[in-house]
């Protein structure tokens, strides 16, 4: 793998290119999407190239990132064929063809620059979100044109994302057909998920690292770290042990039951502790009063003519009280029936 997974923890679109950065998962999502699981697309015949762009704007230099991109090469001297990106979306975005086009129009730039003979450019967005994508996918379609002249509207150029491809739109068979790695499970989790169901994982076999890569990107996509503490636990195995998602989400629901029960116990631990300070704090507050009362009843009785009950009267205590404190009196010598 060419980037640890060790620096990739917390970093979101950093996580995101790593699992697709592995040249076996780049070229399965190729052969996947664009032909329909065929193995047209070899893992070798992918190489690495620059994914970030700079552009001049407001006097500043800014820079513009792909989530991930290849070359696309054939034969041994790997002659360039395509410069070809994956974009990964979990929410509809309006403006995503204006930002194909950015990405696009860099790389045939940059390529104008080192020669004359320039190469195709292809952007795969991958839509892995819940909702429709009810927003064109052609540039103009997001544009206002309405304000200009007929004339004019027809001569505006047109940019359309052609490769676009809905996680959700996939039934089960589809998947079976289309991918043979890691992606399988990712796509796998977001169909289900997608459709209210909880996560139920086929059993693939996979790499314990490409499973960590695959979790990282589970959780990097959803916005969760729902499998931070399944990662940490797989951390301690062999890279290279052959696994499956079945195999280690069993462990994960065993960590989940014990999180569920510690935090049941702590809950439960600091409610007792409430009830019985509240008990106790009500407890003192309810034999201060009663001191305090006392202690004025007595003073009432030893310095003016009052009766108890009239003492009480102006004191304020209650009827369901009375007797308690007339028992109180009685212990003292100052009160008799």
């Amino acid at each position: 793998m060419s980037k640890s997974t060790l620096t990739v923890r917390g970093s979101k679109d950093i996580v995101q290119k790593v699992m697709l950065d592995k040249n076996e998962i780049f070229a399965d999502v190729l052969n996947g999407f664009i032909f329909n699981g065929q193995q047209v697309i070899k893992p070798d015949m992918l190489t690495d190239t620059n994914t970030t762009s700079y552009y001049k704007a407001n006097g500043e230099i800014h820079g513009q990132d792909r989530d991930v991109a290849k070359l696309l090469t054939i034969g041994d001297k790997k002659i360039v064929i395509l410069l070809v990106g994956i974009e990964n979306q979990t929410r509809p975005d309006k403006h995503m063809p204006a930002r194909v086009m950015n990405y696009d129009a860099a790389a045939y730039r940059y390529q104008l620059t080192k020669s004359k003979t320039l190469y195709p450019v292809l952007t795969l967005v991958v839509y892995y979100g819940k909702e429709a994508w009810n927003y064109s996918r052609n540039l103009l379609g997001n544009i206002e044109l309405q304000k200009l002249p007929k004339e004019m509207r027809q001569l505006i150029s047109d940019y359309e994302i052609k490769a676009f491809y809905r996680i959700s739109d996939l039934s089960a068979p589809e998947l079976e057909q289309r991918f043979k790695s890691a992606f399988f499970c990712l796509a796998e989790y977001f169909i289900q998920t997608n459709a209210g169901e909880e996560y139920h994982p086929s059993a693939k076999k996979l790499s314990v690292e490409d499973i960590m890569l695959l979790l990282d990107m589970m959780n990097s996509l959803s916005g969760t770290h729902a499998y931070d503490e399944l990662i940490r636990q797989l951390k301690e195995k062999d890279k290279n042990e052959v696994t499956t998602m079945t195999e280690v989400l069993p462990q994960f629901i065993q960590v989940k039951i014990d999180r569920a029960k510690k935090e049941t116990a702590e809950e439960v631990t600091k409610k007792v502790t409430n009830e019985v300070t509240k008990k106790v704090t009500n407890e003192v507050t309810r034999k201060t009063t009663e001191n305090v009362t006392k202690d004025y009843l007595f003073n009432i009785l030893h310095t003016t003519n009052l009766t108890p009950d009239k003492a009480m009267d102006l004191l304020g205590i209650p009827a369901a009280d009375r007797p308690m404190y007339k028992e109180l009196l009685k212990k003292a010598g100052d009160y008799h029936d």
